[in-house]
């Protein structure tokens, strides 16, 4: 992380307050572990029945998409291979179709499927400052906790 990060935001200045934040490997882990465990407890509640629950997760769904054309997006533009390059190309075609699919077979509107689609990017982008934030902590914790090895 540290060595891309800064390769990337020498690059690109007006992005680096994207990896200032994730010092450690441990700590970009617990970002995405956190992550996860969101997307299971959203992945959890369709089980309810909820109409809004199960628009919830379509939402989020199509935002997670968003995000691998994100991580396809930011190796091309950097030019070099990301971690998250390969999964994202094997992914997107599997997730686009998911959501077709998961369209086709509903009842919900196109209003409902953009709202949910939108608010959920929104709240994906707000829990990604979070994750960022919990990383960067954990990274201090884990340096400091080295320091004194």
């Amino acid at each position: 992380m540290a060595r891309n990060g800064a390769a990337v935001s020498r690059q690109f200045p007006r992005f680096a307050f994207i990896f200032k934040n994730i010092t450690t490997t441990a700590g970009f882990a617990l970002a995405v572990a956190e992550e996860f465990v969101l997307l299971l407890i959203i992945c959890g509640l369709t089980f309810t029945g909820i109409r809004a629950f199960n628009l919830l997760w379509l939402g989020t769904f199509i935002a997670f998409t968003l995000h691998l054309v994100v991580h396809i997006g930011q190796a091309i533009v950097i030019r070099k291979y990301i971690p998250a390059l390969a999964t994202s190309i094997l992914v997107l075609p599997i997730s686009i179709w998911l959501i077709t699919d998961c369209i086709k077979c509903s009842d919900f509107s196109p209003i409902e499927i953009v709202a949910y689609s939108l608010a959920s990017t929104v709240a994906v982008g707000a829990n990604l400052l979070l994750a960022h934030w919990l990383a960067r902590k954990f990274g201090e914790w884990q340096e400091g906790e080295m320091s004194r090895i």
